[in-house]
């Protein structure tokens, strides 16, 4: 656990710590229902509150909900929202058919009724083909998933999340699994003790912070790779060959919202070429980094561009896919940044 006041603590580990035009998406659930998965799922407890780390306070605003998909083996998932410990009957799974793309996010609002309002909240990932799941409910899918499809329970928000008054984050990670989802380096790809039969999906949650300096760019960065288990830190490059890349967050590994208050070492005017910043992974004693994203490419993927990069405006950049060493693959996804509203 991880307690930061801006942050949420959940088990199994999951994470922690506008102006734009992150996407707002319709509620389409119906209301409710799922079978079991074969087995309780991991409850979860929060350390959140009004409070803050060394007198910081982070500010009370509307509760938002971003979900962001980072499962590594599927294209796109779906997501079931079930009241726990009794999920309601017929609940259908969120998006629709399409499903949430990898390394894209939406906008949950209103909250309800998608996510049940009334308990706490048991989420389960639907992910493989898609196409095959039409208009079936997630009790359904869950004790009889079609051929293709993988059904993964990734725990419980409690209820008192979605009373927060805050900028809520829930982003999923790891691998569904499924036949023929297997690699020699299938560990650096998602997760420790992944196999085809043996998933890792699960989840990262916390709050973005709505602190910011008028006249810097907040940022925070998360992290959302299974795959990637060394520790190690996050740098900003401004867009010139000859800048020089400033620490953002020291120490950066899994389940992290970092930092706390965010980062706001540039101003719109001191990150020169927005779109050839650069986000750097170094080792934790090391110099050069493994892994660089430049802006360009966490807005490719994102619903924002690199013009919403505002003074002011927070931003949020979620760190998923395979281990940079890794790459992509026939069935999953290379490691990379893509960048949110944190005020949305």
């Amino acid at each position: 656990m991880i307690a930061l006041g801006a942050c949420l603590a959940l088990l199994p580990p999951v994470g922690c710590g506008d102006h734009g035009r992150l996407e707002k998406d319709p509620t389409t659930s119906a209301g409710g229902g799922g079978a079991g998965m074969g087995g309780d799922p991991t409850t979860t407890t929060t350390t959140t509150g009004a409070g803050g780390v060394g007198g910081v306070i982070e500010p009370p605003g509307p509760t938002t909900l971003t979900v962001v998909n980072g499962v590594v083996d599927s294209d796109a998932v779906r997501l079931c929202f079930l009241a726990y410990p009794d999920p309601q009957a017929g609940a259908l799974p969120w998006p629709g058919v399409e499903g949430l793309p990898f390394a894209r996010g939406a906008v949950i609002d209103p909250i309800a009724p998608t996510v049940p309002s009334d308990g706490d909240v048991e989420i389960r990932v639907v992910g493989g083909d898609l196409s095959a799941t039409g208009g079936q409910s997630c009790d359904t899918l869950s004790s009889s998933p079609p051929a293709g499809v993988s059904v993964v329970s990734v725990g419980v928000l409690p209820a008192s999340v979605f009373a927060e008054e805050k900028s809520l984050l829930v982003a999923t990670t790891g691998c569904v699994g499924g036949v023929g989802h297997t690699d020699a380096a299938e560990e650096a790809i998602c997760g420790p003790g992944y196999s085809e039969s043996t998933p890792t999906a699960g989840l990262v949650a916390g709050f973005m912070s709505r602190l910011g300096d008028l006249d810097r760019v907040p940022m925070q960065f998360v992290h959302a790779s299974t795959g990637l288990t060394d520790t190690s830190a996050v740098r900003v490059r401004p867009g010139s060959d000859n800048s020089t890349a400033t620490i953002a967050v020291p120490t950066f590994s899994y389940g992290a919202i970092a930092p706390f208050p965010p980062f706001v070492g540039f101003s719109v005017g001191t990150l020169l070429d927005i779109t050839e910043a650069q986000i750097q992974l170094i080792p934790a004693n090391g110099v050069e980094p493994f892994s660089v994203t430049t802006f360009a490419q966490a807005f490719d993927e994102s619903l924002l561009s690199t013009a919403d990069v505002e003074d002011g405006h927070g931003l949020t950049f979620v760190g998923m896919g395979a281990a940079p060493s890794a790459g992509s693959g026939s069935w999953w996804h290379a490691f990379t940044f893509t960048a949110f509203a944190s005020s949305p």
